[in-house]
């Protein structure tokens, strides 16, 4: 293999550019995964407190969930599924 030296030389360079790149990539990862450990380690006891609310309203029946979804129709209808509401006359 004949190879000549600036070749050879921009391997070089781009395999080393390369390798810093890929070290910040990880880095940064490694450290916004310790950011949204510590925010999660932080929240949780916040978010145990609410769905324990959230159940025990529920269990006792004064949980309403209209004022949840008051948008939302009252239909018995899935997303994407059609609901007929012609009028069908009996003859």
């Amino acid at each position: 293999m004949n190879y000549e030296r600036g070749t050879i030389m921009r391997n070089i360079i781009a395999g080393f550019i390369a390798i810093v790149i890929g070290l910040f990539t990880v880095s940064f990862a490694a450290i916004m995964a310790l950011f949204i450990g510590v925010a999660a380690f932080i929240a949780k006891p916040f978010i145990q407190r609410k769905m324990a609310y959230a159940n025990s309203a529920a269990e006792q029946g004064s949980f309403d969930e209209s004022s949840l979804n008051k948008a939302a129709p009252s239909h018995n209808v899935i997303d994407g599924e059609c609901e007929d509401i012609t009028v069908k006359s009996k003859l």
